[in-house]
């Protein structure tokens, strides 16, 4: 089952991730421990995406009790 359909992607979008990917991957493959190397990335990935949505979760409720009350 694919989960991810990349045609629901725009186009440059996809470049800008492309450029992105591209060197992470050579990075990742060029080092003794690919597998190591992945999943720091990963950690790493998702240790921003968790302090992004952490500030918009604040932001949020701020914006929630500045207006809404």
């Amino acid at each position: 089952m694919n989960w991810l359909n990349l045609t629901q992607f725009p186009k440059s979008g996809e470049s800008d991730l492309q450029k992105l990917v591209e060197p992470l991957a050579s990075y990742i493959s060029a080092t003794s421990r690919p597998r190591a190397a992945l999943i720091l990335a990963l950690i790493l990935l998702v240790s921003s995406l968790q302090e992004i949505n952490d500030a918009a979760n604040e932001h949020l409720a701020t914006f929630g009790e500045n207006h809404i009350g």
